[in-house]
């Protein structure tokens, strides 16, 4: 391969990753869709049928409070990656958001009823990175948000998320909120807490810098990591025994995701690329309806 080509390879390769960050990455398509992508596994470990409309929800619903969050941090708190800062002050954003807004609201209104009382929870999300609460200083009024609750940031999120994952099939498939449905909500919780945390680490220096007090800040990022795993490895034997005593279908998924957990809460750090975590991290949200499905097609093969 000659200069020229390896030249012209990398340049389109620069370009073709430059589009995936602002078709996929900045806009929270790829986040959104590995939340989505929890609800699937939801509907499969509860058996709640195969009903594209609360993947549908979640996906459209999820796209609206990352996105208001960034573009109020754009403004709030400084976005550290430039091209992410600019991107969230571009006027197309607004309309990708109202889009998100107005499919939400299409969708709820051909919902069940029940679906639309469970999805009145989804004003917290929404107010989640807004500035409500105003706060006088010697030198200013500040308002704070309730991301800016001392410790609660990826708490509150990691809550919402657990919730719209299992509240939501559960509404549409009219199934009641029982033992087996507190040990999925167990693992999600876990799954998807440890998740958001590990984005707190990345963004240690920009939280203390704005005076969001994280819990790395409280605890310091190899604290965090201790909490993490302390959670992720009590939660396993909970859900091990429902196993056991056939409260809840046997899903091997849910130890390669907690062993995909400890492995990424282990591995990251403050200085870990951003694209790692925005690729990487949040792609691993795929991972129990990925590996779902292997082990069905494996079966699949194997019985033919």
């Amino acid at each position: 391969m000659t200069i020229n080509q390896l030249e012209l390879k990398s340049a389109v390769s620069k370009w073709l990753y430059d589009r995936f960050l602002h078709f996929v990455i900045y806009p929270s398509i790829w986040v959104a869709g590995g939340i989505a992508s929890l609800g699937l596994f939801t509907q499969k470990v509860l058996e709640l049928g195969d009903n594209w409309q609360p993947i549908a929800l979640i996906f459209v619903t999820a796209l609206i409070p990352y996105n208001l969050d960034r573009i109020f941090d754009s403004y709030v708190q400084k976005i550290p990656e430039a091209k992410a800062q600019l991107f969230f002050q571009k006027p197309y954003i607004f309309v990708f958001l109202f889009s998100a807004i107005a499919t939400t609201a299409l969708l709820l209104y051909y919902a069940p009823l029940r679906v639309r009382y469970v999805s009145c929870a989804g004003i917290v999300p929404l107010l989640y990175g807004t500035p409500l609460f105003p706060w006088k200083t010697k030198s200013e009024l500040q308002w704070y948000r309730l991301k800016d609750i001392p410790g609660s940031k990826a708490w509150i999120v990691g809550t919402i998320l657990t919730y719209a994952v299992i509240a939501l099939p559960l509404a549409y498939a009219g199934a009641k909120f029982d033992l087996a449905a507190t040990l999925t909500t167990l693992f999600m919780f876990a799954f998807i807490v440890s998740n958001s945390h590990v984005f707190d680490i990345r963004d240690v220096e920009s939280d203390r810098e704005k005076g969001v007090v994280t819990l790395p800040i409280m605890v310091g990022i190899k604290g965090t990591k201790l909490i993490l795993t302390a959670m992720n490895i009590l939660m396993l034997p909970i859900v091990i025994s429902g196993w056991i005593t056939n409260t809840i279908a046997y899903y091997p998924e849910m130890i390669l995701a907690v062993g995909v957990n400890l492995s990424y809460i282990w591995a990251v750090n403050a200085k870990t690329p951003r694209s790692v975590y925005s690729i990487w991290i949040e792609g691993c949200l795929f991972v129990p309806i990925l590996a779902n499905l292997a082990i069905q097609t494996f079966c699949f093969i194997s019985t033919n």
